[in-house]
């Protein structure tokens, strides 16, 4: 055995449990959903408010209630008929799993923290209340943890509201209160809260700054929902007219972006059928001299064997691209004061889109 393949040996078994150690690691640690992963549901209520109008003039409109009538069609079969059940399905399904992450975070931080067993007068031994192991123990591990536990609260909280709105919308009033109601929130949604509260309270009532508190908390089809409430109870006319104007140019841009989400996929299949279609016929009429049989005599050759892929895997994709790439880029990142860390989803997409491509140039 050369010592080219011992290396190749070692730093297989060292890559195998490696990558097996980040996948066990991974699997506890909590995921924190965002935003990112609800944007076509919000693309879906977006598109629920559009309206296809051509003209004001009152002939234009009766002229063309047929062509309405044929465009909420084809926005229902684009967008479903009950977008509003289905959106609040996803929020509440992204709400328990913040929840069982928020879970997973509170359990580590009690690993920080250790009790003492102390024996009182009648010899049975009691559990003290929990101390601190140092005040330094794990300062990196335990400060992420709190920002993960901070994070979690917030996500929770801005779920909360939008589910609040949805279940409005349908004419669940009694519930969106009581889903806004009680809660403890960050002071930013608790205060959010509770203007929605007043705006779907019986009589409404309106808190002070209640549009600035919309405006910084919510975005969205659900700030237009409760932007536009806001304007009705202060018959606020030529606000909620100037509202909708801006709503149906964004409903018009989700629809768009849905309709290239459902077409692009159907239209790849389709292409895909068509052009497998004609090369099996273009075989069975022209045999030999069809496109599918060139060269189908003529056998496959490749300069390298099966120990070139297996170098090729070790030492080009794990020990480059996984081990002394990340580092390098990691230290340059240090060297001008950016902490990945503190990336967020967008950003943390990009910065791993780039470690590749550096990969493959």
């Amino acid at each position: 055995m050369t010592i080219k393949r011992l290396v190749l040996i070692v730093l297989t078994i060292f890559a195998i449990a490696r990558i097996g150690l980040s996948l066990v690691e991974s699997w506890g640690q909590p995921q924190i959903q965002t935003n990112l992963e609800l944007r076509q549901t919000n693309l879906v209520l977006h598109g629920w408010e559009w309206q296809k109008t051509t003209s004001d003039s009152a002939t234009s409109e009766q002229s063309n209630q047929e062509s309405k009538v044929d465009w909420t069609v084809a926005r229902n079969a684009l967008i479903g008929a009950e977008p509003f059940q289905s959106a609040q399905k996803q929020y509440e399904t992204a709400r328990q799993l913040a929840q069982t992450n928020q879970s997973k975070v509170l359990t580590k931080l009690q690993k920080f923290s250790i009790g003492k067993v102390t024996t009182p007068k009648d010899g049975a031994p009691s559990q003290s209340p929990a101390t601190p192991l140092t005040q330094n123990a794990y300062p990196s591990e335990q400060q992420q943890l709190q920002e993960s536990l901070s994070d979690i609260e917030q996500l929770i909280a801005r779920l909360d509201l939008r589910i609040g709105i949805l279940q409005a919308q349908q004419g669940k009033t009694d519930a969106a209160i009581e889903t806004w109601d009680a809660k403890t929130y960050p002071n930013g949604s608790l205060e959010t809260a509770g203007v929605l509260m007043g705006l779907w309270s019986e009589p409404p009532l309106v808190l002070p700054d209640a549009e600035e508190k919309i405006e910084q908390n919510l975005d969205n089809w659900f700030r237009y929902r409760a932007l536009s409430q806001l304007y009705q109870v202060q018959q606020r006319q030529s606000d909620l007219l100037s509202l909708q104007t801006q709503e149906q140019e964004t409903a018009e841009q989700a629809i768009v972006k849905l309709f290239v989400i459902a077409v692009i996929p159907g239209f790849n299949t389709l292409l895909g059928l068509i052009i497998l279609v004609c090369l099996v016929a273009q075989l069975l009429f022209q045999g030999k001299q069809s496109l599918i049989a060139t060269n189908h005599n003529v056998p496959w050759k490749t300069a390298w064997d099966g120990e070139i892929i297996w170098q090729v895997l070790i030492f080009g994709f794990f020990a480059i691209g996984q081990l002394l790439l990340p580092l390098l880029i990691g230290l340059s990142l240090g060297i001008v004061g950016i902490n990945p860390a503190n990336f967020t989803v967008q950003m943390s997409a990009f910065y791993v889109l780039l470690t590749y491509l550096i990969m493959a140039f």
